[in-house]
């Protein structure tokens, strides 16, 4: 059942504004632990605590192949610039 935006605040005894703002926060959280979750496994999947260190086994040491590792490479990019701009908001 959807409720109307305007309805919620005023059920909540709430200004549209804070709500918002509220809701905002809670999504924001939300969203960051989803990421630093799988951030979280890319890094224990290759024993590593960086991006940059993803890339220096990939590209310095040869401990990792790039074939290999190109999907997650790619997406902890990906995770780890969207993970900041949700800090800076």
């Amino acid at each position: 059942m959807a409720v109307a935006f305007e309805e919620a605040a005023k059920i909540l005894e709430m200004k549209k504004e804070k709500l918002a703002e509220e809701g905002l926060k809670a999504y924001s959280r939300e969203r960051l632990r989803e990421l630093r979750a799988e951030i979280t496994a890319i890094y224990l999947r290759y024993g590593v605590s960086s991006l940059a260190e993803f890339d220096e086994k990939i590209n310095n040491k040869g401990e990792l192949r790039e074939s290999d590792t190109f999907d997650d490479f790619t997406r902890l990019d990906y995770l780890e610039s969207e993970e900041e701009k949700l800090r800076i908001q």
